[in-house]
């Protein structure tokens, strides 16, 4: 049922990601893994076992929603690496549309958070590393 709550708020609240945690509630207009960047650095176990819906996933977004481990994900886009991810960790994960890589906004290449974690495999490192990628950006 969290699932179905969070598939619909995502849609209710016209968001980009929405996580259902023992009945509290999540949503974020905030694009890209932004939003499980603030959650697993501002509110660290919100994300255990809860239900997430989000717009777009990518390896990037797997890797952090399995740090954070989530119970189950649904989205309307996946990329084959993320499906991998959630595969690997046991995650049940539904989707409308699957790609093979996620693309960027301006639609001329790959996601820069796809590029960074395509060899990556482990949570904390993909964590790691798009949190000093961020950073550089903010600079």
């Amino acid at each position: 049922m969290s699932l179905e709550q969070a598939k619909s708020l995502l849609f209710t609240s016209a968001s980009t990601i929405a996580v259902v945690s023992n009945g509290e509630v999540f949503t974020s207009h905030e694009r890209g893994v932004k939003p499980l960047l603030h959650l697993l650095t501002e509110k660290k176990d919100f994300l255990k076992g809860a239900s997430v819906a989000d717009k777009v996933i990518g390896k990037a977004a797997a890797l952090l929603m399995v740090l954070g481990e989530i119970k189950e994900v649904h989205t309307l886009i996946i990329s084959e690496p993320a499906i991998k991810v959630f595969e690997k960790y046991n995650i049940p994960c539904f989707y409308d549309k699957k790609v093979d890589r996620i693309i960027n906004r301006t639609g001329d290449g790959l996601c820069p958070m796809e590029t960074l974690c395509l060899d990556i495999e482990e949570p904390q490192e993909a964590f790691e590393k798009i949190t000093e990628f961020i950073n550089k950006m903010k600079k």
